[in-house]
């Protein structure tokens, strides 16, 4: 008898939406970090799932996509840059000054959002970007020359106050963007989706659906999307269940459900190639 297809998620208030209706009907979801998913589908532990970015461009020859994607159209609020307020530098005379010979702690549940910080900070003509660690671990990014202007180092953390402890601005992703973000604590000194649009005109495409390439999971993908389709339809009802879960405001929740894109269509695809030809322009692939 062949096993069931097992199904996983990002374990971020960004999946709740599209896998609400999936999981209340009794389908057994596993949840996992978007660098640990990508493993848990390299080891064959799941069949279906949502990867990041920079993982299936780097192996997109062993991996079949799908429509389901995790995109931003403008700001995407959870990939942030953030700093001290009581640090705060002024952006009104853009990101030089201040900015430079500056430390960025990058958590290592990242690599996509590692990656399009370096894009953006180069395209800003804020001079190399080096890697003050690895430990990237199983996502596979080469190594990178340590700049003149910048370091990121790479940190075994994943919340703002303890990236923080090892540079002046911390990426955060994730559910600890958010609560960064709704803090007072923190001051968001960029957002990626929102320079990556600036940038590019596209939307940013964090993560896609991917299976190994030997497999054929459409009836999986059609799951979701009829999932998301469902959640699209009854926002309010994700947003109550949400809140409760995630101890967040509905308001931000309602704002941030609104801000992602969940499907692969025209201008993600341009999006994602356009992340792509960067990576490869600036030696990341």
């Amino acid at each position: 008898m062949s096993r069931k297809t097992r199904i996983g998620k990002f374990g971020f208030v960004n999946n709740f939406l599209p896998y609400y209706r999936l999981e209340q009907n009794g389908v057994a979801v596993v949840e996992a970090s978007p660098k640990r998913l990508a493993g848990l589908l390299e080891r064959g532990e799941v069949d279906f799932a949502p990867v990041p970015s920079f993982y299936y461009l780097k192996n997109k020859e062993k991996l079949r996509s799908y429509e389901f994607c995790v995109a931003s159209t403008e700001r995407v609020l959870s990939v942030v840059v953030v700093s001290e307020r009581a640090g705060r530098l002024e952006r009104g005379a853009g990101l030089e000054g201040e900015w430079r010979n500056g430390c960025v702690a990058a958590t290592n549940q990242t690599v996509t959002s590692l990656n399009l910080l370096k894009i953006i900070l180069r395209e800003r003509g804020l001079g190399e970007v080096g890697l003050g660690e690895a430990g990237l671990g199983e996502a596979g990014l080469g190594e990178a020359e340590l700049g003149e202007a910048w370091e990121v180092k790479v940190v075994n953390e994943s919340r703002a106050g303890e990236l923080l402890k090892h540079g002046t601005y911390a990426l955060v992703i994730g559910d600890e963007a958010i609560r960064a973000r709704l803090t007072n604590k923190y001051r968001v000194e960029l957002d990626l989706g929102a320079e990556w649009r600036e940038l590019t005109g596209c939307p940013m495409v964090f993560g896609i659906s991917a299976s190994p390439r030997e497999k054929e999971l459409g009836e999986e993908s059609r799951k979701v999307l009829e999932s998301l389709a469902w959640g699209e339809k009854h926002v309010e009802v994700v947003v109550g269940e949400a809140e409760k879960k995630f101890g967040m405001p509905a308001e931000f929740l309602r704002e941030y459900f609104n801000s992602l894109t969940y499907r692969l269509g025209a201008r993600e695809r341009r999006g994602l190639e356009l992340f792509e030809e960067k990576c490869y322009e600036f030696g990341l692939l």
